[in-house]
């Protein structure tokens, strides 16, 4: 109100309002200012005109895009909320000269932002906009400084980063659980599928990296949680390579350490339920689920070369000083074939033998007391059958019986001797077989035992993102 721009209308042709131009500074403006302006031009306000009107009242609303100064905290982000404010007031005059005052609607309880014209954002939630006068006094002055602040609370729309963030780095973090589901003997794309995981996450770092405010105070939730995804998808590649390097060892070049063995190939599997097939862990010590081997021996009597009937050994000597045939005794015949026979399965099974004494061939452990006292008894008793067989041969009479029995027992030893080199070329095979079954096994658990960690790990970080907003509002 300038009480030198009243007049009277109805001497001026009922003229009640003059428009003067705001650049030409005619009459008086107030240096009304924004304290946090952040734009180049500080002061960017249009150079509106001013209304004066007969009353002596006069009305100047500048229009302006104001760029002001706020402090934001990332720490939620993309569910964060942040409170920004414009700070108005006179940058010369005292509130004596001054005075700042807010007009509020009649149907409003505090004084707010008119938002009659307001636009809604498409990235920010305009939530309230309140209006607050503050008068201080400063130790320069004794006059009070009044200032006028609008508060603005805005709340991020967090429906772009769900689609577009958050919900692929949760499928990339499935993708990187089902890569230990793949088969360990295909090295290169075990290898190959984790690392692609891997740089799958790093983009999406640099995308969330390009989208939040540059800050050193705070790090941002979604930042925290792609950042745990990239050190698990790290960890799980780094899981992969060791369960790889279990599975690919050579047993010539590598002995499994005990405490190894009871702590990969007892407590993991049985803390995992999982069971190796035909091998059950008993006193900590593995042992193969095997069936009795029937002796062959079991049942012979103490007279194995009984006495034979009369019968004409009368020799006919050839030019080549070979031997002939005799007829073949039926009670030597008899108890000879008993010795190595072994009487067909003709009903077996699929996956039987031909013969009833085969079994389906298993792995041995490293404890194989059983079956080695087993066949070290059969062995003794065939050793204890042709010992007593020579000496009846020597007792013989008939040189011509006692020559063909001990060709007999000779070939039977050869047998026997050819019998226990391939037994120990083939104990040698399975026990390789085997140590080298217990790495593959010591790396399938391993490789389970990954894929819980790292599932527990993937629902933790899951779940303390989820935890940790404080809204959640598409």
């Amino acid at each position: 109100m300038d009480y030198r721009l009243q007049w009277d209308p109805l001497q001026y042709d009922n003229i009640t309002s003059i428009r003067f131009a705001g650049g030409e500074n005619q009459i008086w403006r107030p240096d009304i200012l924004l304290y946090n302006s952040a734009s180049e031009d500080f002061d960017s306000s249009f150079k509106s005109n001013e209304v004066v009107y007969n009353t002596g009242e006069v009305n100047w609303i500048p229009p302006g895009i104001f760029r002001a100064s706020c402090k934001m905290d990332i720490t939620y982000f993309p569910f964060d909320d942040q409170v920004c404010y414009l700070k108005f007031g006179s940058w010369t005059y005292h509130g004596l000269a001054l005075d700042l005052s807010i007009i509020a609607e009649e149907d409003e309880d505090e004084f707010s932002i008119d938002l009659s014209t307001y636009t809604p954002s498409g990235e920010w939630h305009l939530t309230k906009a309140p209006a607050v006068k503050d008068v201080k006094f400063n130790s320069c002055c004794k006059e009070p400084y009044s200032t006028v602040t609008f508060y603005m609370f805005l709340r991020r729309r967090t429906l772009f980063y769900l689609f577009n963030i958050i919900l692929p780095s949760l499928l990339i973090s499935i993708m990187t659980l089902m890569g230990f589901c793949l088969p360990a003997h295909d090295m290169s794309e075990k290898i190959g599928y984790q690392t692609t995981i891997l740089l799958s996450i790093c983009f999406f770092v640099t995308i969330v990296s390009e989208m939040t405010p540059p800050t050193s105070e705070s790090v941002p939730l979604l930042g925290m949680f792609f950042s745990s995804l990239t050190l698990i998808s790290s960890v799980s590649t780094a899981f992969t390579i060791t369960v790889l390097n279990f599975r690919y060892r050579q047993v010539q070049n590598i002995h499994m350490h005990p405490l190894f063995y009871k702590v990969f190939l007892i407590w993991i599997p049985w803390l995992l339920l999982m069971k190796r097939p035909g091998v059950f862990y008993k006193k900590r010590r593995a042992t193969v689920q095997a069936r009795e081997e029937i002796s062959f021996f079991d049942n012979c009597d103490d007279d194995c070369c009984p006495k034979l009937p009369e019968f004409d050994y009368s020799l006919s000597i050839d030019s080549d000083d070979t031997l002939p045939l005799p007829p073949r005794p039926k009670p030597l015949l008899k108890k000879m074939h008993s010795v190595p026979a072994e009487h067909l399965h003709l009903d077996r099974k699929v996956g039987d033998g031909i013969l009833k004494s085969q079994r389906r061939p298993l792995l041995l452990t490293k404890n194989t007391n059983k079956s080695h006292s087993l066949r070290s008894r059969r062995f003794t008793q065939f050793e204890k059958y042709i010992k007593k067989c020579i000496e009846d041969a020597k007792l013989r009479k008939n040189s011509t019986y006692s020559t063909y029995s001990m060709m007999i027992i000779t070939y039977y030893r050869h047998i026997d001797e050819m019998l226990k080199l391939l037994n120990r070329r083939l104990d040698k095979q399975r026990k390789y077989l085997f140590k080298q079954e217990d790495w593959k096994f010591a790396a399938m658990a391993l490789d389970r035992l990954c894929l819980l960690l790292i599932t527990i790990l993937i629902v933790m970080s899951l779940f303390g993102m989820i935890l940790s907003t404080p809204h959640f509002e598409p």
